[in-house]
């Protein structure tokens, strides 16, 4: 290119100040490219003195506001040296796109996370629906000799033996299969989520005897609340097989209450879903999502706000001890107390209003006790949760979880058969 020839057609416009007719746009900057930037103006200003005499009157080397072009020149006096135009970000702005593009990655990580928990939790759903429809007839009695064509569930009753057997394969089936697949959704292995080691023997007794004083604190509030509700003349109840009449029966009911659910509800909520969230997002949030769905999966108004309290314990429980045993542990004590007042209700009223009153008071107390001991003995370092430093506040983190579509799913899905279960009644 010869760059004498660069001719830049400059002319003034209606208000006196240089514009540059837009067809020689591309040809301005073409030719500045190829200028070094050690060259200055006077080696063009032979030939083009009079141009450059009119763009420097035009107002101290500026060009017209709205031509939308700047070559990059800093005319001085009609000479100055070439400089390519300032395309850098400032490290402040650039450190604010960081931030949030960090932001935006830690969201999506947590919705992808709940939305696998939402899937396995929904899928466990599915199938105790398919479980239960397939093996409800084997539950079913009918009486053939006084069957009424006119009241025919009049004639058909359900084997009480049976349907604790089938509550009990369908826990383990559904929550089991659940669990799994929410472990390998999340990239977790089974020893990730069923952590089993050993604890300080005489501190998780502790920590359990205080968590069954806040369960029974708990229990306490509930049973005052649904006085309240009957005054009003609601009744708030729980779904009830009926009561064995055997000890066969007796013993599955224990099997299908006190045993079966404290294994795998703890391996999926306090095992899954606890351990798939507390991986990467800390404590506080993994109990908190944890306790809430634990909550939410026994789809009743009675057990869900008692058993999202409950969670908020065993997850507690289970972060602090480094193990889901002790969570396992209180899980089964609360259950086989509730299978035993069941029991004694079902035989003698006023023993059982004894013991239930002496064990509610037993555990408040001891629990008080136990959790003195164990403030007076880690102070602050008890309430303390290991949460990582990230760029979304802690609000922000359960506003992914409950926000991911497969979970919001789960969510509607329990709260209508919270009200199935509350008008079926």
């Amino acid at each position: 290119m010869d760059n004498n020839n660069f001719n830049p057609d400059f002319s003034q416009d209606f208000n006196g100040q240089t514009s540059i007719p837009d067809d020689n746009f591309n040809n301005i900057n073409n030719n500045i490219n190829n200028i070094s930037n050690n060259r200055t103006y006077s080696q063009y200003n032979q030939n083009q003195s009079a141009s450059y005499a009119a763009y420097n009157q035009s107002g101290n080397g500026q060009f017209a506001a709205g031509s939308g072009y700047n070559p990059g020149f800093t005319p001085n006096n009609g000479y100055g040296s070439y400089q390519k135009p300032d395309f850098s970000i400032s490290s402040q702005d650039l450190e604010k796109f960081r931030e949030r593009q960090r932001l935006n990655q830690q969201k999506e990580k947590l919705v992808k996370t709940a939305n696998r928990i939402g899937l396995g939790l929904l899928l466990s759903q599915v199938i105790v629906l398919i479980g239960t429809f397939i093996a409800t007839p084997f539950a079913v009695k009918i009486d053939y000799n006084s069957i009424d064509l006119s009241d025919i569930m009049g004639s058909v009753s359900f084997d009480v033996v049976s349907l604790y057997l089938l509550n009990a394969i369908m826990c383990l089936l559904g929550f089991g299969i659940a669990g799994i697949v929410i472990t390998k959704l999340n990239r977790l292995r089974l020893d990730d989520v069923l952590i089993i080691k050993r604890t300080h023997f005489s501190d998780t007794v502790k920590l359990i005897t205080a968590g069954m004083g806040f369960v029974f604190v708990f229990n306490l509030l509930l049973t005052l609340m649904n006085v309240n509700l009957s005054l009003f003349g609601y009744k708030n109840t729980m779904p009830d097989y009926g009561t064995p009449d055997n000890l066969l029966g007796y013993i599955l009911y224990f099997v299908s209450i006190a045993v079966v659910p404290p294994i795998i509800e703890e391996f999926i909520f306090r095992g899954a879903v606890l351990g798939s969230i507390r991986k990467l997002h800390g404590d506080t949030p993994a109990i908190i999502v944890s306790a809430a769905l634990f909550g939410l999966a026994h789809a009743n108004f009675v057990q869900t706000p008692v058993t999202f309290l409950t969670g908020l314990v065993l997850g507690y429980l289970t972060v602090k001890t480094g193990s889901i045993i002790p969570s396992m542990i209180l899980h089964f004590l609360n259950n086989s107390i509730a299978v035993a007042g069941m029991f004694f209700e079902a035989n003698n009223q006023h023993a059982f209003l004894l013991i239930d009153v002496g064990i509610t008071f037993a555990f408040i107390v001891f629990g008080l006790i136990s959790a003195k001991s164990l403030i007076k003995k880690y102070k602050n370092s008890l309430f303390v949760m290991e949460n990582p430093a990230m760029d979304i506040n802690m609000k922000q983190r359960l506003m992914a979880v409950f926000t991911a579509p497969w979970l919001i799913i789960f969510i509607i899905y329990s709260i209508i058969m919270c009200f199935m279960t509350a008008f079926s009644l």
